[in-house]
């Protein structure tokens, strides 16, 4: 996997992220405790009198230190061991799930990082930009890696292995964000090189409650991605962004070669200030899915299982900002807003044959290592999955938050994922024998490829101590059904946490 500049460095990050913000979320959660019985007078000491002080905007010659560290403490009805390389624990439902875990949490309402970002005058009328995004695991100080993940877990039976999935996030020192360009100021922003996709941006303007713990699109991935978690960040892109008047638009189009051949997005919207509306669509060519190798003679090996496919993917986004106090819209208080949105991914073979073993994924890793003959990624390369009919996955959420004051919020959510019965060609293939595929329609979960269902309901309380430091309590409850639930050891998950975000 990734590493920093030096180990050294990294065992010194290490020992004081698993120190000094340990404490810290103790000292929180221990002081959440003593709240629960204290007066009024008591809340405003505790509160305000007694708050850590303010970390100033950390800024030179246009150039700003940005961070962010995100740890709690989680109970899972259905977990598995933290590993600490992935950018969160398993907190829905997912086929390794196995018994009650209590755990130290990280990454559950924001992402771990630290980078840099460029804002540098020209002219007047044209600013230099730039972002540099490095994720880690708080706990462990490990770069996020979500295929280094799966890797450990080839061949590991289901119910011992330790927390994986695919992610954009491969070990890069710059695994989030990376990028730099021009602000044309009345003619847009372009940016260069590694982007967050037009559909990230359109769930995490409405979505009240992204997260990757407790919001269905957050935690699933393939939303953002437009059907792959790995095309959330766009390696290779160009993106544009403007709004003219109530008008806004994006545009972005990369063609990595890696994790997905090619890649375009563009959204349009309409906004004003107590509402807005955005459509989005874009296709993708050739998109990979990583999944570990499954067979235990696989134990050890440096392959990774893929499912390659091509998407089209379009949806749309609404939100409006209900004034409950009758102070206006620039004012926090008393606000009531409510996002929902619908998205649509179809899943459809690639128009090309899609890749080989041997192909080169994001990070580096490598796919094979052979053809699956068998209707499954965890056997090798799986480019036919939906021979005989495409997968259509549909997202629906609506959300809501409450900002009671400056400091004080409650947020919940309602999601739910469909997708229809698909592919049913796949057993009609020339030497394929697909036994986790069903030749009729079905909506069991005896099958992958049945109609399924995935639902979840969130809620979560937020407490903005300093503008640096937030408390938070939060629980998600996910439940699959059909199809969705194939192979699953337990079908639902739910993850009381009690944590803090420090962001600067």
């Amino acid at each position: 996997m990734g590493d920093w500049k030096a180990m050294s460095a990294k065992s010194i990050l290490g020992r004081k992220t698993n120190s000094r913000w340990s404490k810290v979320l103790l000292s929180s959660v221990a002081s959440v405790g003593f709240v629960t019985g204290a007066s009024a007078a008591d809340l405003d000491t505790i509160f305000t009198k007694g708050a850590p002080p303010v970390m100033p905007d950390l800024t030179w010659q246009g150039m700003t230190l940005i961070g962010n560290i995100d740890l709690g403490g989680q109970y899972e009805s259905h977990g598995v061991p933290n590993n600490g390389i992935m950018i969160s624990p398993q907190d829905m439902a997912l086929p390794s799930n196995g018994g009650p875990k209590y755990l130290l949490s990280q990454n559950n309402i924001a992402p771990t990082f630290l980078g840099i970002k460029v804002d540098r005058v020209i002219n007047d009328n044209f600013d230099f930009i730039a972002r540099f995004e490095s994720g880690f695991n708080p706990q462990s100080g490990n770069l996020i890696n979500g295929p280094r993940a799966l890797q450990l877990n080839n061949g590991v039976p289901l119910a011992q292995q330790t927390s994986n999935g695919d992610s954009s996030r491969a070990g890069q020192i710059f695994n989030g964000e990376a990028y730099f360009g021009l602000d044309a100021h009345q003619y847009g922003r372009f940016q260069v090189g590694r982007n967050n996709n037009v559909s990230v941006d359109m769930f995490s303007a409405y979505d009240q409650n992204i997260s990757g713990a407790f919001s269905l699109p957050g935690w699933h991935g393939s939303n953002l991605g437009q059907g792959s978690t790995e095309t959330i960040k766009l390696d290779d892109s160009i993106k544009y962004l403007n709004q003219i008047g109530q008008f806004r638009t994006e545009l972005i189009y990369g063609a990595p070669g890696t994790d997905t051949k090619q890649m375009y997005q563009g959204s349009l919207g309409w906004v004003i200030p107590q509402a807005s509306i955005d459509v989005y669509a874009g296709q993708s060519k050739d998109s990979v899915s990583l999944s570990a190798l499954s067979a235990p003679a696989n134990l050890g090996s440096t392959f990774l299982g893929a499912k390659v496919y091509d998407t089209t993917g379009y949806g749309i986004f609404g939100k409006y900002v209900f004034d409950l106090s009758g102070s206006g819209y620039k004012d926090r208080s008393g606000k009531l807003t409510v996002g929902v949105g619908w998205d649509r991914v179809d899943y459809s073979n690639p128009s090309d044959g899609g890749f080989l073993p041997g192909h080169a994924t994001v990070g580096g890793y490598i796919i094979g290592p052979v053809l699956s003959t068998n209707g499954s990624a965890a056997s090798g390369v799986l480019n036919y999955a939906y021979t005989g009919g495409d997968r259509l996955l549909d997202t629906y959420f609506i959300t809501a938050k409450y900002q009671v004051n400056t400091q004080w919020s409650v947020i919940g959510g309602l999601y739910r994922l469909t997708q229809n019965y698909f592919g049913s060609g796949v057993n009609a293939l020339p030497g394929v024998i697909a036994p986790g595929y069903s030749s009729v329609s079905c909506s069991t979960n005896a099958f992958s490829n049945c109609r399924g269902s995935e639902n979840v309901v969130s809620m979560r309380v937020d407490y903005d101590w300093t503008k640096n430091l937030k408390l938070y309590f939060a629980v998600a409850y996910s439940k699959v059904d059909g199809g969705l639930a194939a192979g699953y050891q337990h079908t639902d998950e739910w993850d009381p946490t009690l944590g803090m975000s420090f962001h600067f």
